[in-house]
């Protein structure tokens, strides 16, 4: 159980830390880039201020399950449980075979529409494939 608390207390850490760090970034870039479009700005204002509401839930719920013993063994029976580990590989494995299909997908319509926007996916789709194929080579050697 004390390992388990120590695996939470390291993501608490980092989930702080992302939020510490995201902050300054945002508030910095808002003030320095001034030719944004607005769409573009309330676009990016949105997706930071969604992330930051699941940060600091998600730090809340740690911080009460690390205060709390009961809590604290409820979530490690349901964390350790192999039926809820097995659920999420196998989730895992299909969303991201969904999402890289989707992904090239897009690729071959928004060719027809937008060049700009169809390399970008095409980036996205490559950076997608190398770390699944980067994952998938680090688990081989591992297990």
């Amino acid at each position: 159980m004390e390992d388990f608390r120590k695996k939470l207390t390291q993501k608490s850490r980092l989930i702080t830390g992302f939020c510490c760090f995201s902050l300054p970034v945002y508030i910095g870039l808002m003030r320095f880039v001034k030719n944004a479009d607005d769409f573009i700005v309330g676009l990016v204002t949105g997706v930071f201020i969604g992330i930051m509401l699941v940060s600091v839930f998600n730090l809340v719920k740690i911080q009460s399950t690390l205060n709390n013993e009961e809590k604290l063994r409820e979530m490690y029976i349901r964390q350790t449980d192999e039926r809820n580990i097995a659920i999420g590989k196998e989730t895992m494995k299909t969303s991201g075979f969904i999402s890289i299909m989707i992904t090239a997908l897009a690729v071959i319509i928004s060719g027809f529409f937008n060049p700009v926007i169809s390399i970008t996916l095409a980036i996205s789709l490559v950076a997608n494939t190398v770390i699944t194929i980067a994952v998938r080579s680090y688990y081989n050697k591992k297990m």
